[in-house]
């Protein structure tokens, strides 16, 4: 990995997010303060419903945050609108999906020069990246083929070429190896590591998978939305809901409801104060 002109790339503070389903509300992410440096290769790993997933989704700009800051490459991307948050990460964030996530009518080649004519790249250039990078991930003799005529370890080696192809600053990949054997992971791990060590971009993988964390340069260990620093079970600090939580995060629609039904309301702030000093 290179060394040389190393600054921090994403920087995350106070990053708090929950998801609601109805009124119950489900924390995600409990005040995460994390810096990553330009060119490392990181792993995000913990169990399912750690965090893992939804840390990643936030730094790339796929999901908004409750509280806290995001910065990437010194912009914080929660304070983007819509257009300007997609424009952000066209120009600057690869994805790595674990599900490919390719177009199924168009070929691999296709799929690829796909994100570089959304950037404004003619059809020809576009094309033209499309094939070197498919030769740098080993498939470009099969361009041609469609997704469904691909194994699991070529699609994704397709997604690794499409997520290049944009020349971005960051790749983040979720869960890359999770619908691979363990040979196939093992290889595409082996490949996105030369391509970091070569190219300098920095990676930032989500993945429970023994193989991903003992490639990391440097391993982040979530639990229950926490960073922590071992996989033994550590006291954690009391987590309110008012503040992971705010009943004004609540979906539109059942706020309505509640406006509609104040003893409801009065009921649930009542019961969330007792829980809060029990």
């Amino acid at each position: 990995m290179p060394e040389d002109n190393q600054s921090t790339i994403i920087q995350t503070r106070d990053l708090h997010k929950c998801y609601w389903v109805g009124t119950m509300p489900y924390p995600a992410l409990h005040g995460i303060d994390l810096e990553i440096q330009s060119g490392e290769f990181v792993v995000l790993a913990g169990r399912s419903g750690s965090g893992k997933s939804t840390l990643l989704n936030i730094v790339g700009g796929l999901e908004s945050a409750d509280r806290g800051q995001a910065q990437v490459l010194g912009e914080d991307i929660l304070k983007m609108g819509n257009s300007q948050r997609t424009g952000f990460r066209l120009a600057n964030i690869g994805f790595v999906f674990q599900a490919y996530n390719l177009i199924r009518v168009l070929s691999a080649r296709e799929n690829v020069a796909y994100v570089c004519q959304l950037q404004g790249k003619s059809k020809q250039e576009s094309l033209e990246i499309a094939n070197h990078w498919l030769h740098e991930v080993e498939i470009g003799h099969l361009g041609y083929r469609r997704p469904d005529q691909l194994s699991g370890g070529q699609q994704q080696r397709v997604a690794v070429a499409r997520a290049l192809a944009t020349d971005p600053k960051i790749i983040l990949a979720d869960e890359p190896t999770a619908n691979l054997d363990s040979t196939t992971g093992r290889h595409l791990i082996e490949l996105m590591q030369r391509l970091n060590q070569n190219l300098g971009t920095t990676f930032l993988i989500s993945s429970h998978d023994p193989d991903v964390k003992q490639a990391a340069s440097r391993l982040i260990k979530l639990s229950d939305g926490f960073i922590v620093n071992s996989w033994d079970e550590e006291t954690k600090p009391p987590v309110s809901l008012a503040v992971t939580c705010p009943i004004r995060n609540r979906p539109f629609s059942e706020r309505l409801r509640h406006f509609f039904n104040p003893r409801r309301t009065a009921d649930q702030q009542k019961k969330q104060g007792t829980s809060r000093h029990s």
